[in-house]
């Protein structure tokens, strides 16, 4: 899978990421100052799509998730820099929020929510 640095991307007027000009398919990679990864990002024909990555300058996991055509799917989840969870959603194929739990970083839950019944898939 190619990957490249996201200096080496641009964006268009309708959002869609180009690498050399073309839709981007593979992984825009994203570094600190000091070299270290601090995101990766996973592209098809220019729109988010694929696993999605992000780290403290430390290594220490960020943020971790799923899109499919841009959309949030699947569980997404984001940690405080101490390694505490500090928030999980979770999305239908079709991005529609399910569920949101957040907390302090206490572990104090301070969201709990639960989506209405989501739209139905009009594919297949």
């Amino acid at each position: 899978m190619l990957r490249v640095n996201r200096a080496e991307t641009t964006i268009n007027e309708g959002l869609i990421t180009l690498h050399q000009g073309t839709p981007f398919t593979g992984e825009i990679a994203d570094y600190a100052a000091n070299g270290t990864l601090i995101e990766l990002t996973s592209y098809e024909n220019g729109l988010e799509h694929g696993p999605q990555f992000e780290w403290y300058p430390d290594g220490s996991k960020m943020l971790q998730g799923q899109c499919d055509r841009s959309s949030a799917v699947g569980e997404w989840r984001e940690w405080y820099p101490t390694g505490r969870l500090a928030r999980y959603d979770r999305f239908n194929e079709l991005g529609d929020l399910l569920e949101r739990k957040r907390w302090n970083e206490s572990g104090v839950i301070v969201e709990d929510y639960v989506g209405r019944a989501p739209r139905q898939s009009q594919i297949g």
